[in-house]
């Protein structure tokens, strides 16, 4: 029950970020909405009544509401509270929609491929002045990246069709988090597995969802679908951007977690900057601060 690091700085910007691309395309990807979050035990509640105290979080909570007060299904034994600025950014429909206005080659890519020369770089007949590598948790593929200290967290999600009327638009946070469409659809999530680092769903996550939706709300839901994705998380938890000590005109971008769409338009616009304006990075971001210590043998 913290704000999550620098969000006062990175909302704004991503949001500017997102309405901009939706005015350019033409496209709706960026949705506020109401977030209630559960109490679920006495100590939720003495932390909440902490924040309540904290001018730092007056922007973003709303006020407690006791138990059974929220007007909901979802399970109210302790008491709710509102998170205000809640948003969900639809990231497929923004990648189709992106892939579409540029030039994009959707397939592997092949590290052992991309070759110096004069200018920069050149992939597969490709010339590039630079190349910048935004690869997520496929970094531990990179010959020039692989030894940067991120590893990968599992999460899985599932897509659920239930009353049509029971829970109106919005994000509710009980055990999980349950994004609801406001037409019976919702998106459930998320599992947190750093054991099992293959990238597809599996009967065990979504047997530990579906016990959290049964625990949260008595309704009958239908899985429609089942994802699963690898989160790249550095140690420290804060990102990784920068230009590749020992080479010319390669950067990378990574390490953003489960927080890719507050931070990537943050972590964008300081790469950007870094490498046109030669601004320099902030040191709780650059990617020396690991592969300086990779060197010194830490």
């Amino acid at each position: 029950m913290v704000k999550s690091w620098r969000i006062d700085d990175l909302l704004p910007l991503a949001e500017k970020t997102y309405r901009a691309i939706e005015k350019t395309l033409g496209i709706s990807v960026y949705h506020t909405l109401p977030l209630r979050r559960y109490c679920l035990n006495a100590d939720d509640i003495k932390r909440l009544g902490r924040r309540l105290r904290n001018p730092r979080y007056a922007d973003v909570l709303g006020p407690f509401y006791g138990a059974g007060e929220s007007a909901s299904p979802m399970r109210d034994e302790h008491g709710s509270f509102l998170i205000r600025g809640a948003a969900y950014l639809d990231v497929p429909r923004l990648l189709d929609s992106l892939q579409k206005q540029f030039k994009c080659i959707d397939e592997p890519f092949v590290h052992e491929q991309l070759t110096s020369c004069k200018g920069g770089w050149n992939y597969r007949g490709i010339d590039a002045k630079k190349v910048f590598f935004c690869e997520g948790a496929a970094i531990s593929q990179n010959p020039w990246l692989h030894h940067l200290p991120i590893h990968s967290i599992k999460g899985e999600t599932l897509l659920l069709d239930g009353p049509k009327s029971l829970l109106p638009r919005g994000i509710y946070h009980h055990q999980k988090w349950i994004l609801s469409y406001g037409d019976g659809r919702c998106r459930m999530g998320s599992t947190y597995d750093e054991t099992d680092l293959s990238p597809e769903p599996t009967e065990k996550g979504a047997q530990v969802l579906m016990a959290s939706l049964r625990h949260s709300i008595d309704a009958s839901f239908q899985i429609v679908e089942h994802k699963a994705g690898l989160r790249p998380t550095t140690p420290d938890t804060r990102p990784i951007i920068g230009s590749i000590p020992g080479t010319e005109n390669l950067y990378v971008l990574n390490g953003l977690s489960s927080k890719g769409a507050s931070t990537a338009p943050h972590m964008c616009q300081a790469l950007i900057r870094h490498v046109f304006h030669e601004e320099p990075l902030d040191p709780e971001m650059d990617c020396r601060r690991f592969i300086t210590a990779v060197a010194d043998g830490q």
